[in-house]
Formats: structure tokens, sequence, C-alpha cells
């Protein structure tokens, strides 16, 4: 065997690279091997089987499969370990708790979860992908020695992701529960600690002919001008924000009331104002929103959606609603619009500043 092939085989057992896989080595380089192996370096970590979750009372298997399919996953065979001890006992207790929690919520969240979650992996992956390895190629030669150090790379932010997505969670469960209860309190007091839930504002904001832009000064351009519209969102977006969505060029922000909304609004608009670039236009609308997944739909959604087609650069529109609970912004009635979905004319009204 020559020295190279022994060195690369070397470092791939140290990695924890399974010998079927350094043996395919030669033909794909170390470096993909190293990747190829996490999924399987990940299960040594799983040694309990839906089989065993069951068995100490946890989820039965139709739910264990529905839950993992919810996930984004394949449903793991009954005996296969395909969990950690620590995701059996959540399983366990998720089970114990369903006179509280029942189960087909628990779906929805799933769902929820392995959307985002894939998305943040997908991202995560991508990056490395594209800032770390072109480094690691340029200060590193050789491949072998290239993969242990891409290894080291890889694996080192991995406790500090786990560690970051557990405390951002929990910090927004807190934050969100909190909203919730104070929301109650000032709407009725007799109404219950979730009295107030479905009644929310929704802000629309996006760039104003942002595909013209990007035609006119190329996709770097582009990129900058969201990457300076997110920054600037999540700076000015207020706390009083419940759900920021980013759609596409644009922003879809929940909250409580319209006051936050519109001073909101007001304030990306005026950060975002500036020379050769898209302006920003909104739209902000109250109503009763059916909460789902994390997510708000319904007419409400739909009609602040269709306001902000009518909006011009540089311009807030809102309705009715908006006003009434605004009384003292000013505010110019633009007429009657007729909305795709709602049955009667929508009264739009455009804030003057």
């Amino acid at each position: 065997m020559a020295p190279e092939r022994e060195t690369d085989e070397a470092v791939l057992r140290s990695l924890g690279v399974p010998e079927e896989l350094i043996s395919h080595a030669s033909g794909s380089g170390p470096l993909s091997a190293f990747f190829e192996s996490l999924p399987r370096r990940g299960a040594a970590a799983r040694t309990v089987t839906a089989a065993d979750i069951e068995a100490e009372g946890g989820l039965p298997l139709p739910q264990m499969r529905e839950l993992m399919l919810a996930l984004g996953f394949a449903a793991p065979e009954p005996h296969d370990p395909a969990f950690t001890p620590d995701e059996a006992q959540a399983f366990i207790a998720l089970w114990h708790q369903q006179h509280l929690w029942p189960f087909d919520e628990a779906v929805q969240i799933a769902r929820l979860y392995g959307r985002l979650l894939a998305r943040i992996a997908q991202a995560s992956v991508q990056q490395w992908f594209a800032v770390a390895e072109p480094r690691l190629r340029a200060a590193e030669p050789d491949e072998a020695q290239r993969a242990r150090a891409a290894a080291e790379s890889f694996d080192a932010p991995l406790p500090v992701a786990d560690a970051l997505l557990t405390g951002v969670h929990r910090r927004w469960v807190e934050r969100e529960a909190a909203q919730i209860a104070v929301r109650s309190a000032e709407s009725r007091a007799d109404a219950g600690l979730f009295g107030g839930l479905g009644e929310v504002s929704i802000l629309f904001c996006d760039l104003k002919d942002f595909t013209a832009f990007a035609d006119r000064q190329g996709d770097g351009a582009a990129i900058r001008i969201i990457d300076q519209l997110a920054s600037t969102v999540m700076l000015e977006r207020g706390k009083e924000a419940s759900l920021t969505k980013l759609l596409g060029d644009g922003f879809m922000i929940v909250y409580p009331e319209p006051l936050p909304a519109v001073e909101a609004a007001v304030r990306i608009m005026e950060v975002m104002r500036a020379p050769e670039v898209p302006v920003i236009h909104a739209s902000v609308h109250h109503g009763r929103a059916v909460p789902r997944e994390g997510d708000y739909y319904g007419t409400a959604v739909n009609l602040a959606a269709r306001l902000l087609t009518l909006a011009e650069g540089d311009e807030l529109l809102v309705t009715a609603p908006v006003v009434e609970r605004c009384p003292n912004l000013a505010w110019e009635h633009c007429g009657s619009e007729r909305v795709r979905g709602v049955s009667e004319e929508v009264q739009v009204f455009r804030l003057r500043r």
C-alpha cells in the first residue's frame, strides 16, 4: 500500500470514519469520506429504539412514526436504535402529558421545528463550505491533513450551536408567554389567559421595485440590500413584535396592537431611505387571525398582504381598524378599494409624515 494511502486511512480512522467508507476514500478523497461519515458518527450516540420508548410508556409506534415524519425524517423501524437516551425521555414525557398537550398539537410543533431547523442546518453547512473550506484548501495543500483540519473546524461549533439553539428557544418561549399574559390582562380581566390571542396587527414591508434594482445592479448589490433590510428590521421592529417572518425581499411582522406596528414601519422606512437604493413600502391591518404552527393565517393576513401591493414607494397604507386605534396620528383617507377575498370594500388610509 502506498504511504500516501496509509496516511489517508490513518487520518480517517482517527476521525471516526467507518472502515467501509475508508475503503472508498481513494475514489472520493479523505475530505469527502469524512463528510459522508457524519450521519453514521451521529448514529453512534443513538442507542434507544422506538419499541423501547413504547415499552417505557412513551409514544406508541404509530405516533412515533407520525412525529418523525412531521420532523422531516424517515420513520425508524421499531427495533432500530434511532434515539439518544435524552430524546427517549422527552418522548416518554410527551406521551404522559397528553391530557394537557394533545398529540395533534405536538405534531404541528414538530412540523414547524423540522422545517426551520432544516433551513438553519442547511444555511450553516452552506456557509461552512463557502467560507471555511476554501480557506482550508488554500492553507493546507495535503488533503489528508485538510480533512483533519476540516473535522476540527466543523465539529467545534456544534456543541456551541446546540447550546445556543436551546437558549434562544427558551428565551423566545419565555418572552412570548409573558406577552400573551400581559395582552390578556390588558384586554379583558375575565376573558381567561388566552382571551385576546386571535386579534393581532399585521405589518408587511418590502423593497419597492426590488426586481428592477437587482437586474440593474446585479446579485451582489441585491444580496447586500436584503441583508441591510434584515438587520434594520431586527433592530427597529420593537420589543412588541411576536412574529418576524422573512418573505423574499420583505417581512411580515405581527404585533398585539396597531401602534407599535405603525411606529416600527416608520422607523424601518426612515432607516432604509437612501439614494440609489429601493425604498420601503408598507401596510398594516388589525383583525382576527388564526395562529397555527408558529404562523398566522386568515382573511386579516391576506388583506394586509394585498394592501401592500397598493402602497407606493416610501408609503404606509392602513385600514380603518388601525386608524380607529391610532387616532392621534395624521391619516389621509385614500378612498375605498376592492380587495380579493374580502366581501366589502376596504377603506384605505395613508400615513402623512
